[in-house]
């Protein structure tokens, strides 16, 4: 892990010990530096999750990744600082009918400290958290964006969000460690199965300082921490090529953007989970 470049990459020049202001430093400027994409996912390829192609693409290449290039990046560069990280999964549960069962497919990260346990995820689109989150709390706790809890569930804990002043479910998971081979068997399924979100609609999503910027196939939604979300069409490639580099920083290759703008222009036009 170079872990120089990576903090260069991330814009973080602050000390480098396993202390929770560093988390929390971490936890903030990672997402806003590196954006949710699946560009190669729609381009038709399963994303290399070794560490040399994570460095390659989204700390030297000017990209960014979904949820297992996010967190197995992420991890990397805590436990290279001297954090204590283990790898979970997740059962989606955001924007979803309640008794819909879904499977473990979103990786998160659980940090042991001295504080306690914290959550931290750089990965999950629209809703990716910019705060460490403490796992044994059940009160809501304030992050950088969205004001989040864990409640019980089971056995498992439930990350809820406040959104719109209602309680919004987002997933659920339990403590049960994830090997690098779990989420290569994960990874595989998300950018590979038949009508996969992620395989057939152009997604990208960055949180800044007051709010989150969202794109959905051709829809491009800022939605500020305290107003309505305003939403516009992108009606021609170069309009969808200009927010990729300026509202996303993702430098698309010219091998990959024609792909791109042809499953954007015939996708989904929304998700509720992205706009």
């Amino acid at each position: 892990m170079d872990i120089d470049t990576y903090c260069s990459r991330i814009g973080y020049v602050g000390p480098r010990t396993p202390k929770f202001e560093v988390l929390q430093a971490l936890a903030l400027r990672h997402p806003q530096a590196i954006p949710f994409e699946n560009v190669s996912v729609v381009a038709g390829g399963v994303p290399d999750l070794s560490i040399d192609a994570l460095q390659a693409k989204l700390v030297l290449g000017g990209r960014g990744g979904y949820c297992y290039e996010q967190n197995s990046l992420l991890q990397s560069a805590l436990i290279e600082i001297g954090f204590t990280v283990t790898g979970l999964s997740a059962r989606v549960r955001y924007r979803l009918p309640p008794d819909l069962e879904m499977p473990r497919s979103h990786m998160v990260l659980c940090v042991d400290m001295p504080e306690g346990r914290f959550l931290v995820d750089a990965g999950f689109g629209g809703l990716t958290l910019t705060s460490p989150v403490m796992m044994d709390r059940h009160e809501p706790q304030s992050t950088s964006h969205e004001t989040v809890r864990l409640v019980p569930a089971g056995s498992d804990q439930l990350l809820q969000a406040r959104i719109a002043g209602q309680w919004v479910d987002v997933y659920r998971f339990d403590l049960s460690p994830h090997l690098p081979a779990d989420y290569a068997m994960q990874n595989w399924h998300t950018a590979t199965r038949p009508n996969s979100l992620f395989g057939n609609n152009l997604v990208a999503t960055r949180p800044v300082t007051g709010g989150r910027y969202a794109l959905f196939n051709r829809t491009l939604t800022w939605r500020p921490l305290d107003g309505k979300p305003e939403r516009q069409t992108l009606q021609s490639s170069a309009a969808l090529r200009d927010a990729l580099h300026k509202v996303f920083t993702i430098a698309v290759p010219e091998s990959e953007f024609e792909r791109v703008a042809d499953v954007s222009s015939r996708g989904q036009e929304s998700n509720a989970s992205f706009t």
